[in-house]
């Protein structure tokens, strides 16, 4: 499944491509912003592998957000505009594509079956992850990981038995992690939904996860939505 995030100052240019992206199976929407500054946040904290962005939005311009965030994000970037004169602007930052309002459905399903055979090739995710421990390395399968906590450059590897410490960011990894299994869901921690077991509450909150080794891990609240829509739950805010 292919995650995307749409930005755009206009709520029924929104709900047109919201709805256009739910016709696709293999394409989850995980987060929708009217502004820069939501929307800065939101990609800086749930990372989506592609962001529809119109190219002026609240408080800023979405090519300028898009050119902040590409040296930090493995985004690709579609934008939206009523203006043609803007296009040139897009591809000036590799932008995969842009979209000139009105469009038909046939021009955005095409932009989405592009940006799917370039995210294929793009790949493929690791499958297996070298740790160096006490003067050796141990190879483990990334399909083993419970969950990942983030502390600076170093990470813990949550497996069913074991915990590894590894040097490396949680941003880094996340970039090679099946998006299908692995979900971030606090800014210091990514499951592998694959061993969760139960979502529990506090004061009426669904705010903690019980991992299968018997783990508990926070969900963030800024990730509480895009985890819910992705294990196809609604159990409020």
């Amino acid at each position: 499944m292919y995650t995307c995030i749409v930005v755009d100052d206009e709520e029924l240019a929104r709900e047109r491509l919201t709805r256009l992206i739910d016709q696709r199976s293999e394409w989850k929407l995980v987060a929708e912003a009217d502004s820069y500054a939501d929307a800065k946040q939101l990609l800086q904290d749930l990372r989506p592998q592609v962001c529809f962005m119109d190219v002026e939005i609240i408080g800023g311009s979405g090519i300028k957000l898009a050119t902040e965030l590409s040296p930090v994000l493995n985004t690709r970037w579609v934008f939206t505009t009523a203006y043609s004169q803007h296009a040139h602007k897009a591809f000036e930052i590799e932008a995969d594509d842009y979209l000139l309002k009105p469009f038909d459905d046939e021009r955005f399903n095409a932009i989405l079956e592009k940006l799917r055979k370039r995210l294929v090739l793009s790949g493929p995710h690791r499958d297996i992850l070298a740790v160096r421990s006490a003067g050796n390395v141990q190879f483990i399968k990334t399909s083993d990981l419970v969950w990942i906590k983030g502390a600076g450059n170093y990470l813990e590897l949550h497996c069913q038995n074991r915990t590894y410490l590894h040097r490396e960011s949680l941003t880094n990894i996340e970039q090679y992690l099946d998006p299908t299994s692995f979900v971030r869901i606090h800014r210091s921690a990514i499951i592998n939904i694959h061993f969760l077991s139960a979502i529990s509450s506090e004061l009426g909150r669904y705010s903690t996860l019980e991992m299968a080794n018997k783990d508990e891990v926070r969900i963030g609240h800024t990730y509480r939505k895009p985890l819910f829509q992705m294990l196809g739950l609604d159990i409020g805010e």
